[in-house]
């Protein structure tokens, strides 16, 4: 009975610690014209709601997170301004970007720019730097009221313009190919593709979450019983959180539409009116329990062994991959490929990153004593490593007397100490 009891208590604390892995914010309009604004941050399960932020608001929209750079982005709908803050304390920093007519929902897109939408009539959807360079108006032509964008699996962007009553669809390039959905919407704000490749969209006026198949045809309605729906975004169990300013709640739903429960519930933490959810994972930590094979799947057959030594605060890696060029069929080895190639790297970690030096080393012979190898103490090179989540991250490196440098994603071969990792977390 003691073994199970201690077995119980591991198990739910190894729950409770995957449970605790984010943090959910909600933009709080108000009065939407009118003050109070804020921006709530609270727990995983909803609760201990505190105020991230009231300064510098001016009807916000949305919110986003350059995770990496402690930057957290803000679009403020009155004064035409995305304000910058930072994203642990809230504080106030600057002007990232300014003089947009009405800027409403933002997004990081596939070419790591930030997406821009505008709810003037003449506004198309703008482009910017993660520094707040102005990059260009992406879109070929502008629509009115825009409150929602999403891409698919070719990388077409859609936007929803909650005027027009419609979903209009760019390529790549930035031209319009036309309208993708004009009936069966009264208000639309928030859109999403789903992972059959359906797009969701969140309509303000009905109620609703209805669903369009990939030719834009009317699927039905997903989610009802909803009142002034604004805001999206998604548990890390797959589950859905919107906004509900209809009761001043935060609403969850399983990924198969069902209601699950009020996840913030009635003006917590003074909420009035939310149009914007973020759930912001906390930033992996380096942790024995990444310690594991990894790999990119495009280049199978190669692939790097990482151990962390958390009381040094050292990680140790192996790169085992090959020649810049492959050797002359004439060209042997008496053992291995004659392409085979593996170097070494440590340094020290610091949250979910590693900036470590790479050695070589070379001159020994298989099990033998005579040569001794010997490994060069300046290094052959850095590499910087970065855990995006227990399972994912990137390897950036630079060879210089190669004159080659590059980034590597990552992931294990094998998932059996991901459950570790994020119990060490």
């Amino acid at each position: 009975m003691c073994r199970i009891t201690v077995l119980l208590s591991v198990l739910l604390w190894a729950v409770t610690a995957l449970a605790q892995d984010y943090q959910v914010y909600v933009v709080d309009a108000g009065n939407f014209g009118q003050p109070p604004w804020q921006i709530l941050k609270y727990d995983h399960d909803g609760e201990k709601p505190e105020v991230f932020t009231n300064q510098n608001l001016d009807w916000p929209h949305d919110l986003v997170f350059l995770e990496g750079t402690e930057i957290a982005l803000v679009s403020n709908f009155n004064s035409g301004k995305i304000e910058r803050f930072h994203s642990e304390t809230g504080q106030y920093i600057d002007t990232f970007a300014s003089s947009i007519p009405g800027p409403t929902r933002m997004k990081i897109g596939p070419d790591g720019l930030l997406y821009v939408l505008s709810s003037s009539a003449n506004a198309r959807v703008k482009r910017y730097r993660p520094d707040g360079t102005f990059i260009d108006d992406f879109t070929s032509i502008s629509l009115p009221g825009c409150l929602g964008l999403d891409w698919d699996d070719q990388g077409y962007l859609y936007v929803s313009s909650y005027d027009l009553q419609m979903v209009r669809v760019f390529n790549t390039e930035g031209i319009d190919q036309g309208t993708f959905i004009s009936t069966h919407l009264n208000g639309p704000t928030n859109i999403w593709f789903d992972d059959n490749g359906d797009l969701l969209v969140l309509d303000y006026d009905a109620g609703v979450v209805a669903r369009f198949d990939r030719n834009g045809i009317y699927q039905g309605d997903f989610i009802r019983d909803l009142s002034e729906a604004e805001g999206v975004d998604f548990l890390p169990d797959g589950d859905i959180l919107i906004g509900n300013g209809g009761n001043s709640t935060v609403k969850r739903f399983s990924s198969h539409g069902t209601f699950v429960s009020d996840f913030i519930t009635s003006q917590s933490g003074g909420l009035i009116q939310p149009n914007a959810i973020v759930v912001r994972e906390d930033e992996v930590q380096i942790n024995p329990g990444l310690n594991d094979a990894w790999y990119d799947p495009a280049t199978n057959g190669q692939g790097f062994l990482l151990t962390v030594y958390p009381d040094r605060n050292q990680l140790f890696l192996a790169w085992f991959t090959f020649d810049t060029e492959r050797p002359s069929e004439d060209i042997t080895a008496i053992m291995g490929d004659p392409g085979h190639r593996w170097l070494t790297a440590q340094g020290a970690f610091d949250g979910s990153k590693a900036e470590l030096i790479v050695y070589l080393t070379q001159g020994g012979v298989l099990d033998s004593a005579e040569p001794p190898a010997t490994t060069d103490q300046d290094g052959y090179g850095t590499m910087v490593v970065e855990f995006l989540t227990c399972n994912e991250g990137r390897i950036n490196y630079e060879l210089p007397s190669l004159g080659r440098s590059g980034e590597i994603p990552i992931q294990r071969i094998v998932e059996d100490n991901v459950a570790l990792c994020e119990a060490l977390r």
